[in-house]
């Protein structure tokens, strides 16, 4: 088939059609419309109304749900890391986990009630200690922070970060059952196994979603009262009202921001650790008449005289006031 322009528009380009879109003459041969005759594009209204003080709202809020996603991909991330975390810390568990074998039979509204209590006796999703019989194997877990399938990563998961957890302390207070689903509200604290002995608190909720089928439960929802900020500063506080170690009053200071106190606490560990360097390099000066060699062991060198100097001075001075008190 030949490309010829029969219509009175002309043309430039080719296509097929009935009738041509220029003049509106049937055509059955393949032509198009001048190029000074095309139409404006639409999506030139589409930008034009894309300016409007109402699309710019709009614009705004879709700006303000991105930065929601990557909020939650950042709590996502954080809550991986948790994960990884808590397997590693896991390694030093030597017991072997055995997983617990499901049969496919149906429980009682009671009897799946009586094993969820029993579970929270146990913490079990601070310490993974629970029997968890009434959850199907594949319940899916979810929270604030991610989504998965599975019984047994729930109870390895919580039972290795609850390894660097004491005296864990769950308070129940609210129990409300429904047709498919039972819903609770809790506290719960514990120490955190870190040297300056930091309280872990937070508050919360748990939504279980029982199976129409078997009546155990299949999706496990929680919901946590708590800002991420406040959780990270309590951290850094210890649980003791009075400081009992350095560690303790160091991180008390640093959770105060009393700059004095964390160089105060921290003067000792420092002329401790300076010290070493200090006098490798008063021996290698002997040695060869110069110091540590080297762009970077010369700064260390260099930095090591002045935190022995300042922690000594420090440290000297705390004893004086203690004598003469």
């Amino acid at each position: 088939m030949l490309m010829t322009p029969i219509c009175g528009a002309g043309s430039i380009d080719c296509h097929r059609q009935t009738t041509c879109h220029a003049c509106q003459e049937p055509s059955n041969l393949l032509h198009s419309t001048p190029l000074a005759r095309r139409k404006r594009p639409a999506f030139a209204l589409v930008r034009a109304k894309a300016q409007s003080p109402s699309d710019k709202s709009g614009s705004s809020n879709r700006n303000k749900t991105e930065a929601k996603e990557d909020l939650g991909l950042g709590l996502k991330a954080v809550w991986y890391g948790a994960e990884q975390f808590g397997n590693v810390v896991g390694l030093r568990n030597k017991k072997q986990r055995t997983e617990l074998q499901r049969q496919p039979t149906q429980m009682t509204r009671q009897e799946v009630l009586d094993s969820i209590k029993r579970d929270y006796d146990e913490t079990y999703f601070f310490t993974g200690a629970g029997e968890m019989e009434a959850y199907e194997a594949d319940c899916t877990f979810a929270d604030p922070f991610t989504s998965f399938n599975g019984v047994e990563r729930f109870k390895k998961n919580v039972s290795n970060l609850g390894g660097l957890l004491q005296e864990i302390k769950l308070d129940i207070y609210d129990w409300q059952e429904a047709d498919g689903q039972l819903e609770t509200k809790w506290r719960v604290s514990g120490i955190v196994q870190l040297p300056w002995r930091p309280l872990l608190a937070a508050a919360g909720g748990t939504t279980h979603v029982f199976s129409q089928e078997t009546g155990r439960v299949v999706k496990h929802i929680e919901m946590w009262d708590v800002e991420p900020g406040k959780v990270l500063k309590r951290l850094l506080k210890p649980a003791a009202r009075t400081p009992s170690s350095r560690w303790e009053t160091l991180m008390l200071s640093v959770h105060q921001g009393d700059v004095r106190g964390v160089w105060l606490a921290a003067s000792a560990p420092i002329l401790k650790y300076s010290a070493p360097v200090v006098g490798v390099s008063l021996i290698t000066k002997v040695l060869t008449g110069h110091g540590l060699s080297g762009g970077f062991l010369g700064g260390v060198e260099g930095v090591s005289w002045l935190l022995l100097v300042a922690a000594f001075v420090t440290q000297a001075q705390q004893l004086m006031k203690n004598v003469s008190l």
